[in-house]
């Protein structure tokens, strides 16, 4: 049996919206509360689209802040392609492994509070291995090149 303290009362909401490619984890950003249409526009515009390049393919599932045309247009003008996944189809998506190591790791650490929790958040997401994304990525029925 497992035995340890833990908090009697939830905390607040913390919201991680994240990219990942073959190479690297894109970009991370952690939030207090939930993420809306605008907060997810944002995160495109502001941390996904500069890092971006032509030829580059975003893979989102249908989630329906995900959906929007300016989402599309931000992702389109600079070359990239975007895709959407089939409606419940977590299992073509990398980026649900990827959360699930996250998950762990951050049980693991057991953070109880804000900052200690962002840390974590960080500690956790450079733990992501070249070998773990190429691994997600073949798992998920991507073709993973040599490269």
């Amino acid at each position: 049996r497992a035995r340890g303290k833990r908090p009697s009362k939830r905390g607040k909401r913390v919201s991680t919206i994240s990219a990942i490619s073959l190479k690297t984890v894109v970009t991370n950003v952690s939030i207090v509360g939930s993420t809306d249409g605008l907060t997810f526009e944002a995160f495109i515009a502001r941390h996904l689209v500069p890092k971006l390049w032509k030829g580059a393919c975003v893979i989102m599932d249908n989630y329906s802040i995900h959906n929007h045309d300016t989402i599309r247009k931000l992702i389109e003008d600079v070359g990239a392609k975007l895709i959407y996944l089939p409606p419940y189809s977590p299992d073509f998506s990398p980026i649900e492994n990827c959360f699930s190591k996250i998950k762990n790791i951050l049980r693991t650490i057991g953070a109880r509070s804000y900052p200690d929790l962002a840390n974590a958040i960080e500690d956790a997401f450079s733990q992501v291995s070249l070998e773990n994304l190429k691994n997600w990525f073949t798992h998920c029925c991507y073709y993973a090149s040599q490269e």
